[in-house]
């Protein structure tokens, strides 16, 4: 099973260069190894990051936002377990477990919430 990470950058990544980065950039699951993958903010302007997915299918879905140091959640999206902790001010880890299909993480920052 593949899981790749990739950085997506914010709205302002032409003019300002990289808002967000990811480490390891790229990893290989087996569906019965946890993985982590910890999303680092460049610009503290942005406080909110977020953790999406897209499935071998192109869909993208939503997993968790955070905002604060200390969040946490847990999600089970198509029976991979995922456990999200705001670790400080401008880090942000998602662990999986039970990964059974490719998919890719994509780390974003934003000034407000998803549905602001």
């Amino acid at each position: 099973v593949w899981t790749r990470c990739i950085c997506v950058l914010c709205s302002h990544e032409i003019l300002t260069g990289r808002l967000v980065e990811q480490s390891p950039p790229y990893f290989m699951v087996r569906p019965e190894v946890s993985q982590s993958v910890t999303c680092t903010l460049k610009n503290p302007t942005y406080t909110w990051m977020s953790w999406y997915r897209q499935d071998a299918q192109g869909h993208l879905h939503f997993l968790v936002q955070s905002g604060t140091k200390g969040d946490q959640e847990k999600i089970i999206q198509e029976g991979t377990s995922y456990r999200s902790e705001r670790i400080s001010s401008t880090e942000l880890r998602l662990e999986m477990q039970n990964v059974i299909q490719s998919q890719t993480i994509y780390c974003t920052c934003s000034k407000g919430t998803v549905r602001d």
